[in-house]
């Protein structure tokens, strides 16, 4: 298998040492609006980058969505 294949699905992709995305039930109303950094919770006012998406299911419903990291987070 690739280096790519073995990595978590919820997993910061391009960067060295990539952070773990929390679940969607995990996070504040802001991180999953993509208001806030999705691993430390500071407001981004500018400069957020993708970080990835975070995968989740609540029953019928899909909880997966885009999360920004800000510049707070490297």
């Amino acid at each position: 298998m690739s280096e790519a294949t073995d990595a978590p699905a919820n997993a910061a992709e391009g960067e060295q040492g990539a952070r773990e995305i929390p679940p969607p039930e995990e996070l504040t109303v802001g991180q999953y609006k993509g208001w806030s950094c999705v691993f430390c919770g500071t407001l981004i006012r500018h400069g957020g980058r993708l970080a990835g998406v975070t995968r989740g299911r609540d029953g019928a419903h899909d909880l997966d969505t885009e999360v920004y990291a800000g510049p707070c987070c490297p």
